[in-house]
């Protein structure tokens, strides 16, 4: 009994420490920034909008946070800041968030890198504003807010490492109790055809006195 609670203490402290060294030594952490556009009322290139004010800008705001991600402006970024990654892993690396409520689009992007993350997000605001000044004829895009390290958040988080060590913990505890269970069918199993073997030797033991 004491061998097994002593097996289950120290499977249970290996699996933590390999999750915790996953954690530390494997898993890359990711960096998220972010900037701020501020798109004003007046959206003259874009039709066909409907004539409620709130109507108008909520699809503005989505068709304005659409182009952040089209592939001209990522392409365009990619190619000022000499990124080594594909426009669609560009893109993975990059959200967009907007509320109807707002007329504010938040650039957000991750990136193991916090400078990398900064220089993106500052490229990505600064692309598109020129993009629409350019392609869409209007000046209605502002940049209120550039990237910053100090707004970085980084993943995966204390939480994150934490639920991993609780489930690393019950992992070893049902195997340690599989285990156990395991050891005893076999030991059972092993005693029964041990008895099995002494019944017949006594039996031809008795057969030939």
């Amino acid at each position: 009994m004491k061998k097994q609670i002593r097996f289950t203490i120290g499977l249970i402290l290996l699996l933590m420490l390999a999750v915790w060294a996953v954690f530390v030594f494997i898993i890359e952490p990711e960096h998220q920034v972010s900037s701020q556009l501020l798109i004003q009322e007046s959206v003259p290139a874009i039709p066909r909008l409907a004539a409620e004010k709130n109507q108008v800008d909520f699809q503005t705001l989505e068709a304005y946070a659409a182009f952040i991600e089209s592939p001209e402006v990522l392409e365009r970024v990619r190619g000022n800041l000499g990124l080594k990654m594909s426009i669609s892993q560009l893109r993975e690396r990059v959200e967009i968030s907007y509320s109807g409520h707002s007329p504010v689009l938040t650039i957000l992007v991750s990136s193991g890198s916090t400078q990398q993350a900064i220089e993106i997000a500052d490229a990505l605001a600064f692309t598109f504003q020129n993009e629409v000044k350019n392609s869409l004829k209007a000046d209605n895009v502002t940049i209120i807010s550039l990237a910053s390290s100090q707004d970085g958040s980084i993943n995966p988080s204390g939480n994150e490492l934490l639920s991993a060590l609780m489930i690393a913990a019950v992992c070893g505890l049902v195997f340690s109790i599989f285990s156990a269970f395991g050891i005893t069918a076999l030991k059972t199993a092993a005693n029964a055809k041990k008895r099995k073997i002494r019944k017949k030797e006594n039996q031809l033991q008795t057969v030939f006195k």
